[in-house]
């Protein structure tokens, strides 16, 4: 099932992820090791559910990510454009 999962990583399971982002590869082996499973009810409250939806990565793992932005920084309406501009410009483009 792991293996399976680390497809969805970006940088956890690759070549060199952890020196690309390293907070980020952190983050995918957390997720890969509670089996993709973590809660999306935070992520749909904050109004995300449609966000970037065809990007190829689960909403659970989005949801990690989230949940994980949002502890270092607050919750309020900059902080989740804010999460949104660096999940895209930072997360995605990283690679």
């Amino acid at each position: 099932m792991k293996t399976k999962l680390t497809q969805y990583c970006k940088y956890y399971g690759s070549k060199g992820g952890y020196e690309r982002n390293a907070v980020a590869y952190f983050y995918e082996r957390k997720w890969v090791s509670l089996n993709g499973e973590f809660s999306v009810s935070e992520y749909n409250d904050c109004g995300l559910s449609d966000f970037n939806s065809s990007d190829g990565v689960p909403m659970s793992l989005k949801a990690m990510l989230l949940d994980r932005y949002l502890s270092s920084n607050g919750y309020n309406s900059h902080t989740i454009e804010m999460f949104k501009l660096r999940y895209v410009n930072y997360y995605l483009q990283s690679i």
